[in-house]
């Protein structure tokens, strides 16, 4: 049983009354006539509201969800079995993880915005009808990857006088998954499907032999070439067929994620705020095995630190994109340093094909940088390597001065830019592909890479 504020406010009414009769005999006799009715008034309101563990409450909410995507939890309560809560005032609390943000909850039947300052973002309120359900619905939208449950609820219902509350705490949890964001992949795949690079922002393809062995035909997509239209097909179909050419080969597809710690600094802002460099790299791996898959080739990936934590063997097909999805999107980056030389040891054990082999990673300072050289050069003894070094956008702001930072930090961010382009430089001497990017923008020259792989024949 929980005082409400309008009881708490009668009762230090009562109160100042009380010391007034210290000095007002004539008083006593109402006040206390007074404090009867508050104490029946109490009592009724008690009796009057059924205890809240006796509702039936049901929560639900979406299993899987795209990082930095918003998401609608709803709590259906039933109060059909409780006649007496028909009219009566609810209040739900809800325990959720740090890592979700409060962007809308409920509020006597309508959205609102969260209480400012409240971490909880406030209760959920509504009124009980008779005959129907409550629903309350509250938007979270989460921040870091992984298994994420919302815990347990607290239900309060308000007695009809308003002077008391009875709470119950319902036990429980609720689990989903906060998987990379992927908001772009529809469109890129119906782009890939299309062979409309250039609008994935794949500016440069290297062809070799040009369209040679007819493959097969399919529906007009606009923006395709009208050069490719099959008119007999149109004639026949009633509808414009467009030719499709054979002219690249599958190929093994591995990709190589660094988790070490320069993968844990966070690079975005607006929507993606909070983003870290391996959020990005794991949206853009994700991305790309779709497009490679759709193509035919085998996909698989290798999650490393300091050792080995992940490996997903390559394979064909569209059940292979969701191990890959379920294997690498719990991924956490650590605080130790990464180990490529180990990582690439592990795969030339591991796969002993041939292979496109994509490393997302970063430069590494200067005293490790021939280490990291030396790794790649191993490694292309066996297998085709591209090396993804991910820049800092706010290092690049720096060293352009278009963040407003001081001249000591922009001389410091071009010193570091200097040595980040002479790390890329000793890198290519491995005989390896390199390619310098920014986390959020890693996805198209990674395709035309794949792309430029895989029509040379890797």
């Amino acid at each position: 049983m929980i005082p409400t504020r309008r009881l708490e406010r009668l009762v230090l009414v009562l109160l100042l009354c009380s010391t007034a009769c210290v000095w007002v005999e004539s008083l006593r006799l109402a006040l206390l006539l007074i404090d009867l009715g508050l104490v029946a008034a109490c009592a009724f309101d008690f009796l009057r509201t059924p205890s809240p563990a006796r509702l039936g409450v049901e929560r639900s909410l979406p299993t899987r969800v795209g990082l930095s995507t918003d998401f609608t939890r709803r709590v259906r309560v039933d109060s059909s079995a409780l006649p007496r809560a028909a009219g009566l005032g609810l209040e739900l609390f809800e325990a959720f993880p740090p890592s979700f943000e409060v962007r809308e909850r409920s509020l006597d039947g309508a959205p609102a915005a969260p209480l400012a300052g409240d971490p909880s973002g406030g209760p959920d309120r509504g009124r009980l009808a008779r005959g129907a359900p409550l629903e309350l619905t509250r938007v979270y939208r989460g921040t870091r990857r992984g298994v994420h449950s919302l815990g347990d609820m607290r239900l309060r219902l308000r007695g009809p006088l308003g002077l008391l509350e009875r709470q119950a705490r319902l036990a429980g949890s609720s689990a989903l998954a906060i998987e990379p964001a992927l908001e772009n992949l529809s469109r890129t795949l119906a782009l890939a499907a299309s062979d409309r690079w250039r609008d994935l922002g794949v500016r440069r393809l290297r062809r070799r032999g040009g369209l040679t062995e007819f493959e097969s035909l399919r529906d007009y997509v606009e923006g395709d070439d009208v050069r490719l239209v099959d008119w007999k097909a149109f004639a026949r179909r009633g509808r414009p067929a467009v030719r499709e050419y054979q002219e690249e080969r599958g190929q093994e597809v591995l990709f190589l994620i660094d988790c070490g710690r320069p993968m844990g600094a966070t690079t975005a802002l607006g929507k993606e705020r909070g983003w870290t460099k391996l959020d990005h790299a794991l949206d853009t791996v994700l991305t790309l095995a779709a497009v490679a898959l759709g193509k035919g080739d085998r996909v698989g990936a290798c999650a490393f630190g300091a050792s080995v934590s992940t490996w997903v063997a390559p394979a064909r097909g569209a059940r292979q994109f969701v191990r890959l999805t379920d294997a690498l999107f719990d991924l956490r980056a650590s605080s130790q340093e990464s180990d490529l030389a180990r990582a690439l040891r592990e795969v030339a054990v591991r796969h002993r094909r041939r292979a496109l082999v994509i490393v997302l990673s970063d430069v590494a300072d200067p005293l490790s940088v021939e280490r990291q050289r030396q790794a790649l050069s191993s490694g292309v003894k066996r297998h085709r390597v591209l090396f993804a070094g991910l820049d800092d956008p706010s290092l690049r702001r720096a060293a352009a001065g278009t963040d407003g930072a001081p001249v000591s930090v922009r001389a410091a961010a071009l010193e570091l830019e200097r040595e980040r382009r002479a790390g890329l430089a000793e890198l290519a001497r491995s005989g390896a592909r390199v390619l310098d990017a920014l986390p959020a923008e890693a996805a198209a020259p990674l395709l035309a890479a794949w792309l430029d792989a895989r029509r040379a024949g890797a």
